[in-house]
């Protein structure tokens, strides 16, 4: 009886034994880095464009306007200022507009003096104005003068013009450089620059 006990008490413990729940022992878990994705690029930037001026504001000064019929551009100037045309060749004119009478012909202005040029020259090829700009500056530059300042404009009516600001020995002078019709037209000034800035930029064209 005491062996079939035994037998029995050694059967359960073994069947117990093949019953318990098995525990498994998960993986660690795996550390898994997420790629970084490339910084997002900065949009390229892109170059300002010319944007044809508003109508100009009234001038800042009393202002009287030139006409030229014959070529076809006006220009409003200072009331009260002398105003002097001459022929310069065969092939260009200019139009001189003086704070003071005595300024025509003088090198170097007074202190205080303003003296605005319109030239209108003849020159081939025909309309094209960075052409005729390129070859003013390469003028400019082989007689010592310095490049300051080169911006591409488009005035009153979308006249397309290029502002340059030079240094030459004596002054520096602002130049206007556009075409009227087959002509180009330069404006230049010394003296008060922010005045002939002022002026350069009201230049318009008419129907001659």
């Amino acid at each position: 009886m005491k062996q079939t006990l035994l037998l029995l008490s050694l059967v359960i413990t073994s069947l117990s034994a093949c019953m318990a729940p098995r525990i498994t022992t998960l993986p660690a878990p795996v550390e898994t880095s997420i790629p970084t994705l490339p910084a997002t690029m900065e949009p390229a930037v892109t170059p300002p464009t010319v944007v044809p001026s508003a109508k100009l504001p009234a001038a800042s000064f009393e202002s009287q306007t030139y006409l030229n019929e014959t070529v076809g551009f006006a220009l409003d100037y200072p009331s009260g200022w002398t105003v002097t045309e001459a022929v310069i060749g065969e092939r260009a004119s200019q139009t001189q507009f003086l704070s003071a009478p005595e300024l025509a012909d003088l090198a170097t202005l007074p202190e205080g003096a303003t003296r605005v040029s319109a030239t209108v020259y003849q020159w081939d090829p025909k309309n094209d104005l960075a052409a005729y700009v390129a070859s003013r500056k390469t003028a400019w530059e082989a007689s010592g003068f310095t490049i300051l300042e080169e911006q591409p404009l488009v005035l009153e009516l979308g006249l397309p013009a290029v502002y340059l600001s030079v240094q030459t020995p004596e002054a520096t002078v602002i130049f206007l450089v556009t075409a009227i019709g087959d002509q180009y037209l330069v404006l230049s000034g010394e003296g008060n620059l922010e005045l002939v800035k002022e002026i350069v930029q009201r230049v318009r064209p008419i129907s001659p």
